[in-house]
């Protein structure tokens, strides 16, 4: 009996661990470790072309986070390659989640937020082939 108590202990401390540091079902760059938060997926083809760019920039609040979200909405080709470039790369720019779409789908969405008392400022361009 002393077994099984202990084995469910056990479970169950590594069940709610998994739960506490699983990442969010968005996919977010790595927001604090480098001095610009860009990220790029995908393969950029010599046949690519741009299809969506959109530049969203806040100015910062003070003690709150400002936040946009970018949405290329239906775009008339598949995607293969995406930049997010931040634009303050003194490690005070913000953090960029997917939160739809991306590489092989024609479209794609993004939530940016910046860092507490800070703005934020991005470049985001997709590319890909048209149909």
């Amino acid at each position: 009996m002393e077994r099984i108590t202990i084995a469910l202990s056990t479970g169950l401390l590594f069940a709610v661990l998994l739960a506490v540091l699983a990442p969010s079902p968005a996919l977010a760059i790595d927001c604090g470790k480098n001095k610009s938060h860009n990220a790029f997926f995908g393969v950029h083809g010599y046949n690519d072309r741009l299809l969506f760019m959109d530049h969203p920039k806040k100015s910062g609040s003070f003690l709150r986070t400002v936040s946009a979200d970018v949405n290329s909405g239906q775009l008339r080709g598949y995607i293969n390659y995406i930049e997010v470039l931040d634009q303050y790369n003194n490690s005070k720019g913000g953090c960029a989640y997917l939160t739809s779409g991306g590489v092989r789908n024609n479209n794609v969405a993004f939530h940016i937020k910046s860092q507490r008392s800070e703005g934020l400022d991005f470049i985001v361009k997709v590319w890909g082939t048209q149909y």
